[in-house]
C-alpha cells in the first residue's frame, strides 16, 4: 500500500474519514491524540506529525489568528530547508517502521508541497467543507480566537483550501481523492467503496459502520443562503467551486461567475457580519458566541487556580489569560447589549 496522507481544513470531516480507514485496516499510528468533545471517537492524528508541523507553521507563518497556533491568516512563499526534508523523512520513516501506512493531520494541508516531494509515490485523501459551514463548527465547538478575531476561520480556511488546491492541480487523478463531506457522509456507502477502491484495499463492515450520518452536522438550514456568500467572500467562495469541480463523488463543474461583484466593506469582520445578517442568521451565530464567550470565561478562571504549578514562562501566561479573561468580559457584555 502506498503511504496515505488524510488532510483537509479543520472541523472538515478528517476525522471520521480517518476512522474509515482504520475501518478498512489501515494502520494510521500509535500515539494518537485522545477523544475530546468535538471528536468523540477520537481526532486519529499521530503527534509527531503535529508536533512538526506547529513548528513549520510557527517559523513559516508568522500572521496567525490570536491564541491559536494552527491558523494562519495570511499565505505564505515558503522556502523548505535541507533540514525540513530531512526531519520529515525520519518522522514517516519511524512511523513506517512501526506498522503504520497512513496518517492524518489538518495541519499537513498547508505543507502538501514538502509530502509530495518527500514521498512522490503517496496518496492524498483530501476533505473539504463549505468555508461558513466550517466557521460554525469551529464556533459550535468554541474557539477562543472567533471571540477576538471573527472572520479569523474564514481566513484561514482560504490560507488552507488555497495551499490544497495549488498542490493537487498539478497532481495525476490516481494520486488522490477529494470528498466534499457535506455529500459524502450522507451516503457513507458510496464513499467506503470508493475509497477502498481508491486505496486498493477490500471492503469490510467496519468501515461501512465508521460514519454515521445522524452525529454529523450538515447545517442544512443555511444551503439555501451560502450560494451569497461569494458576494461577501468571493476569494474563498471561488476556490471552493474549484475544489467542488475534483470532487470524487459528485464532481460540480467550475463556473466562473459572469459579472464578479463584491462587497464594498473591507473589514473581513464587518463582511462576515454582514453576511449573516443579510441571510438571517446573526441572532443564531451570535447565541453561540454568547454560549462560547461564557464557557472560555470559565476555562480562563480555571487556569488562574492551576497556575501555582506552572514554573516555566509563568509571569507571560498570568499577562496572556488575564488579558483574555478581559477581552471575553467585554465581548460577552457587548453582545448580551446588542
Amino acid at each position: 500500500m502506498s503511504p496515505t496522507l488524510l488532510t483537509g481544513m479543520h472541523r472538515s470531516g478528517t476525522s471520521a474519514l480517518a476512522r474509515m480507514i482504520q475501518g478498512l485496516g489501515v494502520d494510521i499510528g500509535s500515539n494518537l491524540l485522545p477523544a475530546a468533545g468535538g471528536n468523540l471517537y477520537g481526532h486519529f492524528e499521530e503527534t509527531a506529525f503535529i508536533q512538526f508541523h506547529d513548528k513549520l507553521i510557527n517559523r513559516l507563518f508568522p500572521h496567525r489568528a490570536p491564541f491559536c497556533e494552527w491558523l494562519p491568516l495570511a499565505n505564505n512563499q515558503i522556502a523548505y530547508t535541507d533540514t525540513d526534508r530531512i526531519e520529515a523523512s525520519s518522522i514517516w520513516t519511524e512511523h513506517n517502521a512501526k506498522g503504520a501506512r497512513a496518517w492524518k493531520d489538518p495541519r499537513a494541508s498547508l505543507f502538501l508541497d514538502l509530502w509530495t516531494e518527500i514521498l512522490p509515490d503517496a496518496k492524498l485523501v483530501i476533505s473539504v467543507r463549505h468555508p461558513y459551514q466550517v466557521h460554525r463548527s469551529l464556533l459550535r465547538r468554541g474557539e477562543p480566537f472567533l471571540h477576538v478575531d471573527y472572520s479569523a476561520s474564514i481566513l484561514g480556511w482560504t490560507v488552507y483550501n488555497q495551499r490544497i488546491l495549488q498542490v493537487i492541480s498539478a497532481l495525476p487523478k490516481d494520486r488522490f481523492i477529494l470528498v466534499d463531506v457535506d455529500l459524502a457522509f450522507r451516503e457513507p456507502g458510496r464513499l467506503t467503496e470508493f475509497l477502498a477502491r481508491f486505496l486498493e484495499l477490500p471492503l469490510t463492515e467496519k468501515a461501512l459502520a465508521s460514519i454515521d450520518p445522524a452525529s454529523f452536522h450538515f447545517e442544512d438550514e443555511d444551503h439555501k443562503v451560502l450560494e451569497h456568500f461569494a458576494f461577501f467572500f468571493p476569494e474563498a467562495d471561488a476556490i471552493y467551486r474549484r475544489l467542488l469541480n475534483l470532487d470524487l463523488l459528485n464532481p460540480v463543474p467550475f463556473v466562473p461567475p459572469a459579472n464578479e461583484t463584491r462587497s464594498p466593506i473591507r473589514s473581513a469582520d464587518a463582511r462576515l457580519i454582514e453576511f449573516e445578517e443579510s441571510c438571517g442568521l446573526r441572532e443564531q451565530a451570535k447565541r453561540m458566541l454568547i454560549r462560547s464567550i461564557t464557557v472560555d470565561r470559565q476555562r480562563t478562571m480555571d487556569f488562574y487556580k492551576h497556575l501555582g504549578k506552572v514554573s516555566d514562562e509563568k509571569d507571560r501566561l498570568i499577562d496572556d489569560l488575564s488579558q483574555l479573561s478581559s477581552l471575553l468580559k467585554r465581548r460577552l457584555s457587548e453582545l448580551e447589549g446588542a
